[in-house]
């Protein structure tokens, strides 16, 4: 839950659309949040939003800094596993607003704070009303929603949520950064992959003992990921065909990703799935 302070705006991935971030910070404001952007958040290295040394001295001093409630990415892309490596070991704990690329950071903070796997701003013009609405009520109120999609494998598990980017968890596969998904429920989601990719990732993750003690598993939205035309196979069977020997509930078409369908949800909260539903325990953090 954010507080009365400024929330700290920093661009530590890829380098972005000026306009379209000046939007989405106008929409958060517009909702009755307070927004501090970095200055010089822009000075753009190849597709890096500015040099590592830059983007890692304004990222370490949001988290640290006692004048901000929680820091929000400006947007994705890539950089953040650059940085990795030179965190500091001590950061504080401290809210963190974001997706994409910014499943790296959640994977290396994952035990500290309050981790909202949702839009950046830099995507808040294209998201929908309602993830909108379910953002700005989480921020404010600490307060969860169910995520609904359909059931592709049935079951029941209850674990704590673990997710994000699937290319970003298979490069991670393997370093210090691996995520912690003992006794999870991991979410998926994935933008412009090709199905071959898709399932070379899922491999990978198998093999790394990424999926051991997985309790369940969710996949969200994966935009431009379609087979060709004419393929005699769906994504969905790509999917499951790696996960369904786990022998887990996995839930499919859930409404997060880099869609117009970006709903919320907290790293390490319970959650349980029913039927085609993830329930977080409570609803709430607060």
């Amino acid at each position: 839950m954010i507080d009365a302070r400024p929330i700290a705006v920093i661009a530590p991935s890829g380098a972005y659309n000026v306009q379209k971030l000046d939007d989405g910070m106008a929409i958060a404001r517009a909702a009755g949040l307070t927004l501090h952007a970095f200055p010089e958040m822009l000075r753009p290295e190849r597709y890096l939003a500015a040099s590592d040394d830059h983007r890692l001295n304004q990222l370490v001093e949001a988290l640290t800094s006692p004048e901000y409630s929680a820091v929000w990415l400006a947007r994705g892309g890539y950089g953040i596993t650059r940085l990795l490596s030179r965190l500091p070991s001590d950061l504080p704990a401290k809210p963190i607003i974001g997706f994409s690329d910014t499943t790296a950071l959640f994977c290396a903070l994952q035990s500290d704070g309050f981790l909202v796997h949702g839009p950046v701003l830099h995507s808040l013009p294209g998201t929908d009303d309602t993830s909108r609405a379910h953002l700005f009520h989480l921020l404010k109120t600490g307060e969860s929603s169910p995520l609904q999609g359909e059931p592709w494998i049935s079951g029941t598990a209850e674990g704590r949520l673990v997710g994000g980017n699937l290319a970003l968890f298979a490069a991670l596969a393997g370093t210090p950064y691996q995520a912690d998904t003992k006794d999870a429920i991991v979410l998926l989601e994935d933008i412009g992959e090709a199905p071959y990719r898709l399932d070379r990732m899922l491999q990978q993750l198998l093999d790394s003992g990424f999926f051991e003690g997985v309790r369940g598993i969710g996949f969200g939205d994966f935009q431009g990921c379609n087979p060709p035309e004419g393929a005699g196979w769906t994504l969905k069977e790509t999917l499951l065909d790696q996960v369904s020997r786990l022998n887990i509930p996995v839930i499919g078409n859930l409404p997060f990703g880099h869609g117009s369908q970006n709903q919320p949800f907290v790293w390490g909260q319970r959650a349980k799935i029913a039927g085609g539903t993830i329930v977080p325990a409570h609803g709430s953090l607060a």
